[in-house]
């Protein structure tokens, strides 16, 4: 059964001496999934299905830039016998 669609949003502040810490996304992901799962429990699901990731670099004008990843997918429950 369907239960819904979750979300979630992690972000990571770009300062000067990281800028080419770039590529490290893992922490972002591992913090999206967690959230995700917890999202999903308190749907009631059993799990989360067609999760997508998108990531970007976001530049805000006069300050640092971020990197943010964002998940969603759809929460499930497995038929109860």
């Amino acid at each position: 059964m369907i239960l819904g669609i979750v979300n979630a949003t992690a972000k990571r502040t770009l300062i000067a001496d990281r800028i080419d810490e770039v590529d490290q996304y893992d922490d972002l992901y591992n913090q999206v999934k967690s959230k995700l799962i917890e999202r999903a429990a308190a749907k009631d699901g059993d799990g989360v299905i067609g999760v997508s990731f998108n990531s970007e670099i976001v530049r805000v004008s006069v300050g640092p830039k971020y990197m943010m990843l964002h998940g969603y997918g759809t929460v499930i429950s497995f038929p109860k016998k």
